[in-house]
């Protein structure tokens, strides 16, 4: 039970305890025998909902943290060879422990500075650049934003569409937004 007398904190997604719905729907949904690995009702149902907000077939991959949906993630779209470009102030940078850098087996957080903890798009395409090519580093792989950002700024469409169509010659950028509430 979360003590009323500590200040809210947003640490992490996981510093308090779960709120009396959380429970009660972890209750209800342990009352029953469900399909495993995705076959579930309620992945299905989750499924659903998101392909109609982002308007195409949506797989889901339901994780426990938002440290594994961030790493997991990064994984999948940055080889190990490869950096991931964000800003020096971002969640991945400072409070993920090395995790997503670990589960994409090496690949490097590369800090893009900008204002506001927003990646700067001038400084964007210098990163994205960078040494392409050169057998002795990482090559620039993913660009990763976080909505809404550590300081509590917000990406607007035009920022973000920016950011995704930063990509130079010779680079091959792969864009990824986490924790971005869908928005028209």
């Amino acid at each position: 039970m979360l003590n009323n007398s500590l200040k809210q904190g947003f640490t992490s997604d996981n510093i308090a305890g779960a709120s009396p719905e959380i429970l009660a729907a972890l209750t209800a949904a342990n009352s029953d025998q469900a399909d495993p690995y995705g076959a579930d009702k309620e992945t299905k149902r989750i499924e659903a909902q998101l392909s109609e907000i982002f308007e195409t077939e949506t797989s889901v991959f339901l994780v426990s943290t938002g440290s594994a949906a961030n790493s997991l993630c990064l994984s999948t779209l940055t080889p190990p060879w490869g950096s991931v470009l964000c800003h020096p102030d971002s969640h991945i940078n400072n409070d993920e422990c090395g995790a997503p850098e670990f589960y994409t087996g090496g690949a490097k957080l590369v800090p893009v500075k900008g204002e506001n903890a927003k990646i700067a798009v001038a400084d964007l395409k210098v990163k994205a650049r960078d040494k392409i090519g050169d057998v002795h580093t990482v090559q620039p792989s993913t660009v990763s934003t976080t909505q809404a950002t550590e300081t509590g700024s917000i990406y607007t469409l035009e920022e973000i569409t920016e950011i995704m169509h930063s990509k130079t010659q010779g680079s091959a950028l792969t864009s990824t937004t986490t924790d971005c509430p869908p928005t028209r």
